[in-house]
């Protein structure tokens, strides 16, 4: 009976390794759009590192903190919103990791008027880390491929925001 080389034996390990790297990676993607979804903004810290920093649509935002209170004040105001990622990649080089996938978010918010949702159509790039916890986003860049649907849904979902903070002053 012939038996496999030492070699060809790490090197099942390391394919292994790469696909549970990338499964991992998959994973915090997909955990990002439901925590957003479902307003889990205490989950983005089991997402992002604390100084992590996002670029979205244009706006800079340093640190999980601030990565929190954009997410927060985007969707919060909103009836509901939905967030479906694809095409999920990773490039794995030791402990650092360049992922993306493509997306969809729709926000929505009845009796908008000229309708009630609108959609941004994208792909998000991150530069992932390894940590004692498992994969995190060190940056996230979202790079916007179309808008579709009503922009006023984005007004009335910062106006809400903005009399939520006021009541709250």
């Amino acid at each position: 009976m012939e038996t496999r080389s030492e070699d060809a034996q790490a090197l099942d390990v390391d394919r292994i390794q790469d696909l549970l790297d990338r499964d991992a990676i998959r994973h915090i993607q997909i955990r990002y759009a439901w925590s957003l979804d479902n307003h889990r903004w205490e989950a983005l810290s089991d997402i992002f590192l604390p100084d992590a920093v996002a670029d979205y649509r244009g706006e800079r935002f340093e640190g999980l903190e601030a990565i929190v209170a954009k997410c927060a004040s985007s969707l919060e105001p909103a009836d509901a919103s939905q967030h479906i990622n694809g095409c999920h990649w990773a490039q794995v080089d030791g402990d650092k990791a360049i992922a993306g996938c493509y997306f969809i978010a729709t926000k929505y918010i009845a009796d908008t008027p000229g309708g009630d949702t609108f959609i941004v159509g994208g792909k998000y790039i991150d530069q992932m880390v390894r940590t004692p916890d498992g994969w995190r986003i060190a940056h996230r860049l979202l790079e916007q491929t179309f808008l579709d649907g009503n922009p006023e849904v984005e007004a009335v979902s910062k106006a809400r925001w903005a009399a939520r903070q006021q009541e709250g002053a």
